[in-house]
């Protein structure tokens, strides 16, 4: 293991080929990678390495003096310490230098908000899978909103009609006569006014027409540019008519579907950091392994 005062003697290209080799941070710093670490002795040695390879210094490297600063952050940093311990090489200085946020994720205190690679998979997917159940409890409500009250009653069907017209203006007024977004407000009301007839009608067909065409428009407005193709309207016109033949204007179909949404939303929240510490405890299994022939070798 190096000390300061050797440290302090090898040349910029020598320093960095020492930081980047297996437990390098520890060797370069003249730390000992112990259970706890001495984070004054860390902070003192980086202290007297950055004055001699800072950019603006005479015989100084800008590359060594931000792996440098990295290799400080990372050791004073528990998180970030062990996942480096578990390799010996840090895994994330590439993508932390290319973000150039090494200091957006520090504190005032020196302390850093970053994830493990682990985490921020699982955090990534998590949010990406309780963004999508969310919206489909949203767009559930507007369809409930929509058959139990808009469709049943005039003093509700005409606001909302005027409401589409507007839409249907702004439409036009920005893309003009003829374009295919202004077919979204027309099928929409007329599937509402397809219900609102239907809905005393003896049998039900007419009703089931109407609400799987707002069903329809629903989830291709959600879509956006994804669903601008033959096989997302065949894919969402077979989905809403499936979906309409479930709801068909009950109250308590809406209140099961979207009580069931909810359940898969808490679901999601609560299992997904299980599913964050079993990823990270095999991730860390494999990685381990890997450093131990790093090292060996």
């Amino acid at each position: 293991m190096s000390s300061d005062g050797d440290s302090s003697k090898d040349p910029p290209s020598d320093a960095l080929m020492q930081l980047w080799s297996p437990d390098g941070y520890y060797t370069y710093l003249g730390v000992a990678k112990t259970e706890t670490l001495d984070e004054d002795a860390i902070k003192k040695s980086y202290r007297k390495l950055s004055l001699k390879h800072h950019p603006d210094r005479s015989g100084g490297d800008a590359e060594t003096f931000r792996v440098l600063n990295r290799a400080q952050k990372v050791l004073t940093n528990p998180k970030l310490r062990q996942q480096y311990d578990i390799l010996g090489l840090d895994l994330d200085d590439d993508d932390e230098h290319a973000a150039g946020n090494s200091d957006d994720n520090n504190n005032g205190d020196g302390e850093s908000s970053e994830e493990t690679t682990s985490q921020g998979i699982v955090h990534e997917m998590a949010s990406m899978a309780l963004t999508a159940v969310l919206q489909m409890v949203v767009r559930t409500v507007m369809m409930a909103f929509v058959s139990l009250l808009v469709a049943r009653y005039l003093w509700t069907l005409l606001p909302a009609m005027l409401f589409l017209a507007v839409v249907a203006f702004k439409i036009y007024s920005v893309t003009g006569v003829g374009s295919v977004e202004m077919l979204s407000p027309f099928i929409i009301g007329t599937g509402i006014i397809l219900m609102y007839q239907s809905y005393d009608a003896p049998g039900w067909f007419l009703y089931w027409i109407g609400e799987s065409m707002v069903i329809g428009m629903f989830s291709l407005n959600s879509l956006g540019a994804v669903g601008k193709s033959t096989v997302a309207y065949m894919g969402v016109a077979v989905f809403a008519m499936l979906v309409a033949l479930w709801f068909r204007g009950k109250f308590w179909n809406y209140a099961i579907v979207i009580g069931l949404e909810g359940f898969l939303a808490i679901f999601i929240a609560m299992a997904f950091p299980v599913m964050e510490m079993i990823l990270e405890a095999i991730l860390n299994d494999k990685l381990k392994k890997v450093g131990d022939k790093v090292r060996a070798h």
